[in-house]
């Protein structure tokens, strides 16, 4: 069951995800050409940050949440682009390089379908950045031996 939000709050109430989010796409060290997956893009600030790396490159914000995405669509631009979709539905298949999540993945709770979905929406060779909102959610990743 996804969670509906209110995009627009959540972009006044927000500052310490986009805090944590920017210092996370700072480590990204993009080449400027990547295709980027934002999962749980919120109202998209931090999809907008990334865009503006990839003077070459794409990003793909997708939420649950048809109010985040409401949020996000304005933000939207040539190299930028929004779809409401579920992480638990994701079927995409190497299509990006990068798959980003900052402060979302605590709300999924079946972490190995996630890794299934991550990997077969990965290029060979991409990379996966996550960033937890809290101490405690991380468990699951940490005891899961396997490799994305």
């Amino acid at each position: 069951m996804a969670y509906e939000f209110d995009g627009k709050k959540y972009e006044q109430a927000s500052s310490h995800q986009k805090e944590w989010g920017t210092k996370l796409i700072s480590e990204l060290e993009l080449k400027g050409t990547e295709s980027v997956l934002d999962l749980g893009c919120g109202d998209g600030s931090l999809s907008v940050q990334i865009a503006e790396l990839l003077p070459k490159g794409s990003v793909l914000g997708i939420d649950a949440s048809q109010g985040m995405i409401d949020a996000a669509l304005p933000k939207a631009k040539e190299n930028l682009h929004f779809r409401r979709l579920d992480i638990n539905d994701l079927d995409l298949v190497e299509q990006f390089d990068v798959v980003f999540s900052n402060a979302t993945l605590h709300w999924v709770k079946d972490h190995a379908k996630l890794f299934q979905n991550v990997r077969r929406a990965l290029r060979p060779n991409g990379m996966v950045r996550f960033n937890f909102a809290g101490d405690g959610n991380c468990v699951n990743f940490f005891s899961d031996k396997r490799k994305l």
